[in-house]
């Protein structure tokens, strides 16, 4: 029997099925899938002695009012806890409820509503301090250039606050290396214009009409590069002149829960989170299987961030992505598509060329859409259950992966 986690911010029952006794299977975990949760007081020593910052009731005092920019729906960090632990000690430091809001950092991925507030931050945080959208095309402030040239807009509501405090997660990210820091200022809280800087010119995407390939230090840059990350480092310029003052980190287990916890300066603390995470994501592969089923879970919403275990497919084989998500496709407004006819989008990537190794690809969900969810693929098998992915796939003699959830695993 095998169960694949489902259903993120929906009730999170996972998919289970029974693989034919033909199938040789072989299933990829994390290293860190089994880490437990971190407790309260962990969470609070965590803020009481962060890294490279100053405890965060003592930056209260300073500044007497906070913003608290959090990470959106498509990252799996739950932080009911976290945020009201960091409430707690903004109140130790002097600063009123009546000073304190919440912008959800959903850089160029649309906007969410009251449910989805409630689902990351808990229904008391909803009910007792006002929650925003981030505005990536209005309401901005702009604070300059950085030194490669990106254009630095940040949501002026965010600005206007002395104290300014991120939450959020570090995973493996495709072109970042790992996300947390800085990247909930830039594409979190940013203007169109910086997004699209940072993305294409700095991150070596490139307009429809002329694709190219990213640049050396962001290509398929799961754990490889944090530090030296030409978006990161760019997005780190953005954050300090934000002057962004502390940031809370958690690493996740497939089942979402926060199994350590960084906090402190927006730089620092994530590179010591980085350190952890290395070790935490990274999933030991093998290669030359017949067929890879491969399942979006935490980043469900990005689905194509799970085409990466192609790698470990022998040429021809099967890729199977398994998708069982309500929300579908993130409305990207930088990568995603906005017609049939007129895509519409601002930056489009080269398909690296693992994805050549499938000849054919099954993408099975309850959810199942008409328009296009994976651009690089021309043809995918669509069904709705695993039974009928065993059967789309064959009952006779195959060699299996799978990946419990590669969106969040690291390929070593």
């Amino acid at each position: 029997m095998i169960e694949l986690p489902s259903n993120i911010w929906y009730g999170d029952e996972p998919l289970i099925f029974e693989p034919p006794e033909s199938w040789d299977v072989s299933i990829f975990r994390m290293a860190g899938d089994s880490a437990g949760e971190v407790g309260d007081e962990e969470i609070v020593k965590a803020l009481r002695e962060p890294i490279g910052q100053k405890a965060l009731s003592k930056l209260a005092e300073e500044g007497r009012e906070a913003v608290i920019v959090f990470d959106d729906m498509t990252r799996p960090t739950k932080l009911e806890r976290i945020s009201k632990a960091v409430i707690e000690e903004l109140r130790k430091g002097g600063v009123s409820d009546e000073n304190i809001t919440f912008v959800c950092a959903n850089g160029a991925h649309g906007t969410y509503d009251r449910d989805d507030f409630a689902k990351k931050l808990g229904e008391e945080v909803v009910e007792s301090y006002p929650v925003f959208n981030h505005n990536p095309l209005a309401n901005l402030d702009y604070l300059g250039e950085t030194s490669a040239g990106t254009p630095v807009e940040i949501n002026s509501e965010v600005m206007s606050y002395s104290l300014k405090i991120g939450l959020g997660c570090i995973l493996p990210h495709p072109q970042f290396g790992y996300s947390g820091g800085a990247k909930i200022v830039l594409p979190g809280v940013a203007g169109m214009r910086s997004i699209a800087y940072n993305h294409g010119v700095i991150g070596g995407w490139s307009a429809a009409t002329a694709v190219r390939e990213l640049h050396p230090t962001c290509q398929m840059a799961y754990g490889r590069v944090n530090e030296e990350n030409v978006m990161r480092k760019d997005a780190e310029e953005a954050a300090r002149m934000a002057k962004f003052d502390f940031i809370v980190n958690t690493l996740v287990n497939t089942r979402r829960e926060n199994t350590h916890i960084f906090a402190g300066d927006i730089v620092e603390a994530q590179r010591k989170g980085v350190e952890e995470a290395r070790k935490h994501y990274a999933t030991q592969v093998g290669f030359e299987f017949d067929v890879v089923i491969s399942n979006a879970y935490s980043k469900a919403s990005e689905a194509a961030i799970a085409t990466w275990p192609t790698l470990c497919l022998k040429q021809g084989g099967t890729l199977v992505i398994v998708c069982n998500s309500k929300t579908g496709q993130i409305s990207h407004y930088i990568h995603g598509r906005w017609g049939m006819r007129r895509k519409g989008g601002f930056l489009y990537l080269s398909p690296p060329d693992t994805l050549k190794r499938a000849g054919k690809v099954i993408f099975v969900s309850q959810y199942q859409e008409r328009q296009p969810w994976l651009e690089v693929y021309e043809e995918v098998v669509k069904v709705k259950t695993l039974e009928e992915m065993v059967e789309e796939v064959g009952k006779d003699k195959k060699k299996v992966a799978v990946f419990p959830d590669s969106t969040i695993q690291m390929p070593f």
